[in-house]
């Protein structure tokens, strides 16, 4: 992530610093003796009584660990996108991408890579955000509502690095009791509490947001352009709440949060908060998602055929995947009996910011709780706006029913949201997880020797640690 502290060396090396501290694991079945290290900054040392420069590094290592979670070998968006068939991984390096992830043994191994590597890294914002929470509660070095901004976008925070670990663990929960990390909460039992505790952290975090003044104590980087001051921050925790009560079947109170969000069904599908990369900067990354078209690297992400045969005809959304083409590694890929003629096109360059909420999805939300509380005619005008703006198409003429619009709009969710980690928990949560979803759309590899999940397997290190800890 490009930070904006412009010259500063010591700054960001402090920030680096702090990003290793705060990396530590939550939840770890070995008791290691502390140890100081002389040269870096202690926990203490940031949650008593913080300078001003650590409270600025801090804010940046907790946006910062939001990254952690779409850059390790298990990629958010890639995993999803496997569990949810938007994508194929064909890794010639790494069978378990085309073979276990889409069910050809049977059952999930809780400690592969693919269920650590993104539970391991969202985990890591919650401490992150307590860590920062601590701090501001503990430091006369900014104001009262400078810290209602720190407390607003900590709670902010925590909360999406719960979605992302519920996103994953579904029915197997989340441990959601977590302000002291030797001493976690168990497990919920299920999704039902963990979702009300994520919208209780979001709704306390508008509450301290509305208190916080008119800025922040701590810079945000240039994906927050437009959203970098506590009273517009409050309209992306509010966007983040509208997807929340939608999850939670709380149409009513998705358009509630709608109205306080950035939603504007005449405004730029593109427009809200991003994560952003550029691999030039020293310590910064390059986007993982962007993949040089037409080449063969070992790790190859395709799509499958149907995702471009069961499009609309001119759906301009279909420019996100590209054929294959051409020799050297440029043409199709085969293995394990599956074929890649397709990749995604979605992420142009390293450089290529990634959207933690858009407008189009908040269009997309607003027409589901539209329809789901008998708003019919509106559910159809945001599913136009999306239909003509992203899509090209022609306005929607089928049957107006609510089950009939919600198929609809988990069509338009497919491609108006494709690569982007939602796919498969639409599916989950709304009871389509099946080959054949919805008219119009299959999940290819889900039949015979393959096998769909709707989560992934408890980590062994959250199985050990409770074993240990009854």
């Amino acid at each position: 992530m490009k930070v904006t502290f412009n010259k500063k060396p010591r700054a960001l090396a402090l920030a680096g610093a702090l990003a290793v501290l705060l990396a530590t694991p939550g939840c770890n079945p070995t008791n290691i003796d502390p140890v100081t290290d002389p040269n870096n900054p202690s926990l203490e040392s940031v949650t008593t009584n913080a300078s001003l420069a650590q409270i600025r590094a801090l804010g940046t290592g907790v946006e910062a660990s939001f990254r952690l979670g779409h850059t390790n070998n298990a990629a958010y968006n890639q995993l999803t996108g496997t569990f949810g068939r938007e994508i194929i991984i064909l890794a010639s390096n790494e069978p378990r991408w085309y073979t276990e992830i889409l069910g050809t043994k049977g059952a999930l191994d809780n400690n592969a890579f693919y269920s650590v590597g993104s539970y391991s890294s969202f985990a890591r914002i919650i401490r992150a955000a307590n860590v920062f929470r601590q701090s501001a509660q503990a430091t006369t070095a900014i104001s009262t509502a400078q810290v209602q901004g720190i407390l607003g976008f900590s709670d902010t925070y925590e909360a999406l690095g719960k979605l992302h670990l519920l996103n994953l663990m579904g029915e197997n929960g989340i441990r959601i009791d977590v302000s002291d990390y030797l001493h976690p909460g168990k497990l919920t039992a299920g999704s039902a509490p963990a979702l009300a505790n994520i919208r209780q952290l979001l709704d306390q975090g508008a509450t301290e947001l509305a208190a916080a003044g008119t800025a922040f104590a701590f810079p945000l980087s240039s994906g927050y352009a437009g959203f970098n001051t506590p009273a517009t921050f409050l309209k992306v925790n509010r966007a983040l709440a509208a997807r929340v009560a939608l999850y939670q079947g709380d149409n009513a109170g998705a358009l509630t949060a709608i109205t306080a969000s950035f939603y504007d069904q005449a405004g730029s599908l593109t427009l809200g908060p991003k994560l952003t990369f550029n691999p030039s900067i020293a310590n910064d990354q390059g986007n993982l998602y962007y993949q040089v078209p037409n080449t063969g690297p070992s790790t190859l992400v395709t799509v499958p055929d149907n995702f471009v045969n069961e499009a609309e005809a001119g759906d301009l959304r279909l420019s996100k995947v590209s054929k294959r083409t051409g020799a050297g590694g440029g043409g199709p890929r085969t293995l394990g009996g599956i074929t890649g003629n397709y990749e995604p096109a979605v992420y142009t360059s390293q450089t290529a910011p990634l959207g933690i909420i858009r407008n189009e999805e908040l269009i997309l939300i607003a027409a589901e709780a539209k329809a789901k509380t008998g708003n019919l005619t509106g559910a159809v005008a945001d599913i136009n706006a999306i239909r003509t703006r992203s899509g090209g198409l022609a306005a929607y003429s089928g049957t107006v029913s609510q089950d009939a619009l919600v198929n609809e709009i988990l069509r338009q969710r497919r491609y108006s949201l494709f690569y982007e980690g939602q796919f498969w928990v639409d599916l989950r949560r709304l009871g389509k997880l099946n080959p054949t979803p919805a008219p119009n759309i299959t999940l290819a590899y889900s039949t015979g020797t393959f096998k769909l999940f709707d989560r992934i397997a408890v980590p062994f290190a959250e199985v050990a640690w409770d074993q240990a800890n009854p």
